[in-house]
């Protein structure tokens, strides 16, 4: 028997080491490609169907039913396309915990994480002790305050205190939040959606509903996505929101990010009107001059790069679409003198120009 050379056995070993990587390497792309799959399909659905009551579903689920149990009444109810689908997905993502029994209200347009995260922390029908809340995507703090103040729970004030000085260290995508004193601390973090809160709620019961709900739709995919983009997570919420508070549209979201991400990477102004209006309490829909001249660290007229935070709570359409900018090439837009829903985009200053004109004299008419 002839003795085995030690040159063999390391080449043997780095052939093992070798091959194992590359099964990594695919495993890891496999696994990526498939979060990217579902959730380019979830963004597609929901831009395919509308809200409404017509879209509502009431969903009961017993105590201690089996998880592909529910998922088939899932999709006999039509809120999921698929209950392999939705089962597969719930498993790469590493959300496998147990659904909660109740009675729910569910959405038609609904991506299956958003179905999961409802069914896991048992958002049921308002009952005996419960209120019903909606926060609207794109709502500031301030807009929350007030809305709850006029829900009577408390002053706006006290809501707006206690999102600069509550303890929220729990919640780990909070941890690298620059702590600037002329920042609104939870700003782009309290996750716009429906909530079931006690009667007489205090400010926490309802932010601590809220950041659960973010970290819950968030499921670490974000995190992961941002860092491949070169932004840090919180650069990446502060571009969502300006693209929720410059279009409603879904179909210009993904645009309006494209200008965003390419006046960052030339080292262009932003000069994005909602940034320069955040801290000025305006309300009326027509910006001013003067207006963008007020120097704040939001206003990007003034500043280069992104204003120093989120200026408002952007909904999962568009911190996605801040994530995947679309392939094009524009550097402008203004909205749309023939249709104020809409914008135009250009790739050069003369045509914008060109359309900033007709938009102003739209509004002179």
């Amino acid at each position: 028997m002839k003795p085995i050379k030690a040159s063999s056995v390391i080449s043997y070993i780095l052939g093992m080491a070798f091959n194992l990587a590359i099964l990594a390497v695919v495993a890891y792309a496999v696994y990526w490609f498939a979060m990217w799959g579902f959730n380019q399909g979830g963004t597609f659905a929901a831009q395919m169907l509308e809200e409404g009551p017509d879209y509502e579903i009431i969903f009961v689920l017993e105590e201690d039913t089996p998880r592909a149990e529910a998922a088939q009444m899932l999709y006999h109810a039509g809120a999921i396309n698929n209950p392999w689908l939705f089962q597969l997905e719930m498993f790469l993502k590493n959300s496998t915990r147990i659904f909660r029994a109740g009675t729910y209200t569910l959405n038609r347009n609904m991506s299956n994480t958003e179905v999961n995260a409802t069914l896991r922390q048992g958002q049921t029908l308002a009952g005996a002790g419960e209120e019903r809340i909606t926060v609207r995507e794109g709502w500031t703090i301030r807009n929350m305050a007030e809305y709850f103040e006029y829900r009577e729970f408390f002053t706006a004030e006290e809501f707006i205190e206690y999102t600069q000085t509550g303890d929220f260290s729990n919640f780990r995508f909070l941890r690298d939040v620059p702590d600037l004193p002329e920042r609104t601390r939870l700003e782009g973090y309290l996750f716009p959606d429906t909530y079931f809160i006690p009667v007489n709620p205090s400010p926490r019961d309802i932010i601590v509903r809220m950041l659960n709900q973010f970290e819950v739709v968030m499921e670490g995919l974000w995190l992961q996505a941002a860092d491949d983009a070169g932004f840090t997570f919180d650069e990446i919420i502060t571009m969502a929101s300006i693209i929720e508070s410059e279009t409603g549209r879904a179909d210009e979201r993904a645009l309006v990010s494209q200008v965003i991400h390419r006046r960052l990477r030339e080292g262009i102004r932003l000069q994005m009107d909602p940034t320069a209006v955040y801290l000025l309490g305006i309300h009326r829909s027509r910006v001013t001059w003067a207006d963008l001249q007020v120097d704040t660290p939001y206003n990007t007229h003034i500043h280069y790069g992104l204003p120093i935070g989120p200026i408002g709570n952007p909904g999962r359409a568009s911190i996605e679409a801040a994530l995947f900018p679309a392939n094009t090439n524009y550097l402008f837009f203004v909205v749309d003198y023939s249709d104020h829903s809409r914008h135009v985009f250009n790739t050069n200053y003369p045509d914008h120009n060109a359309a900033v004109q007709r938009y102003h004299a739209s509004l002179d008419r």
